[in-house]
């Protein structure tokens, strides 16, 4: 977001930024916590078309092809297992 949309954004949230008091919105009524079930229902993957199984299956073979790729190319097992996460 540019500097000018994001003070757009600040004042239809209604804080303004110049005043340099930069309020907390309100969350109390936002549940933050998801089922399981709400989880798998509801991800991207699943609008996709993707199941579970398929989805599963695609994450194993990249972080397969990550691994390789990071011992192949001689470098620190530390560094390219961030990718895998």
């Amino acid at each position: 977001m540019q500097g000018g949309d994001a003070q757009i954004a600040l004042a239809a949230a209604g804080t303004n930024p110049m005043s340099g008091n930069l309020e907390e919105p309100d969350h109390s009524s936002s549940n933050w916590y998801f089922s399981r079930e709400e989880i798998e229902k509801n991800s991207p993957s699943r609008k996709d078309g993707i199941d579970l199984r398929k989805e599963t299956y695609f994450r194993k073979s990249y972080c397969t092809f990550l691994q390789e790729l990071g011992i192949r190319l001689k470098v620190y097992v530390c560094h390219f297992s961030y990718a895998l996460v």
